[in-house]
């Protein structure tokens, strides 16, 4: 098949292409241009048709979808960008949205719709028990769960074929560019929060086998990494501080706050996709290898790290 992938060269793009090429796919990935896309498509795009443009380019997003036999839409400006630029991010994942699904409707061919949504459409559940199923309802907080909705929305109203992919907590151990208003949610949320985690790899192997699974088409699945990545806030925020080589904060640092992650029942999406793979275990050691660089460098300011972590703690600071 030929694979279109939005987004190609972020988070979720960039190991889907990895994928549908493995599983001998033919990909086109579009993508803005920026030094850090331009350096992944060195790296992962060579055998891929690249394009370089705005999702909202309506001329650029109808010659991408020609000729392809399914688009797997991860392009989307994400949280917490989406709070503090919400017209701009609204323009983006909803107009880009649009523009995909105009482009697809009047293609020759109809070609299938992987969307990428989250499982926070669903809103903070902690006070229900858990797992969420896909026909839970929905109840967005804020800009970023409004815009999923609205294209979920839009992909239902649609005249496509689609499958709709409600995704968990996709962590990167390789990661480094955790914001200080990521900090700040973090010691906000409460220790007991329920999380779903999965790596982009499994996400991006759900995404992959989505295309060509008929049984898949006209459902909404939850992407998550099954019974074994099912933890707390607690357990995330526990994994992080140890490969950085900080002793836990102290209960008085965190809040009460629910937030918008919760257990899935993912049994349905693995009967159809077969993803989950990896444990949250495999994730922690991987986290563990990753900031090895890190951990040993910062040896000597750990002390200094942990209080300025500390910083971004309202409620140790309201104290």
């Amino acid at each position: 098949m030929r694979v279109l992938v939005t987004g190609a060269f972020g988070t979720l793009g960039r190991p889907t292409v990895a994928e549908l090429r493995r599983q001998g796919h033919l990909v086109r990935c579009l993508d803005l241009p920026s030094r850090k896309s331009r350096s992944v498509a060195r790296r992962i795009g060579q055998g891929a048709e690249v394009l370089w443009g705005d999702v909202r380019d309506d001329g650029l997003v109808k010659m991408a979808v020609d000729g392809v036999d399914a688009v797997i839409h991860d392009a989307a400006v994400l949280w917490p960008a989406t709070e503090h630029h919400p017209e701009i991010a609204h323009n983006v994942n909803v107009g880009g949205t649009v523009s995909l699904i105009r482009a697809m409707e009047a293609a020759a061919t109809c070609p299938v719709l992987v969307y990428s949504s989250s499982v926070s459409i669903y809103g903070p559940s902690s006070d229900r028990v858990p797992p969420l199923k896909a026909d839970h309802p929905v109840h967005p907080t804020d800009h970023y769960t409004r815009h999923k909705a609205e294209c979920e929305a839009l992909v239902l109203a649609s005249a496509l074929p689609w499958v709709i992919l409600r995704i968990g907590v996709a962590l990167d151990p390789q990661a480094r560019d955790a914001s200080p208003e990521a900090f700040r949610t973090l010691f906000d949320v409460s220790p007991d929060n329920r999380i779903e985690t999965i790596h982009p790899a499994d996400v991006a192997l759900a995404q992959a086998n989505a295309v060509d699974c008929g049984n898949a088409v006209g459902r909404t699945l939850l992407i998550g990494g099954g019974r074994d990545c099912q933890v707390t806030h607690r357990d995330l925020f526990g994994a992080i501080t140890a490969a950085l080589g900080l002793r836990p904060f102290p209960p008085e640092a965190f809040g009460v706050r629910p937030f918008y992650t919760d257990w899935m029942d993912t049994d349905e999406a693995q009967e159809l996709l077969r993803f989950q793979r990896g444990t949250f275990d495999e994730y922690r050691r991987d986290l563990v290898n990753s900031l090895a660089r890190i951990r040993v460098a910062a040896t000597p300011f750990r002390p200094l790290v942990r209080r300025l972590l500390l910083r971004y703690s309202a409620p140790w600071n309201r104290r």
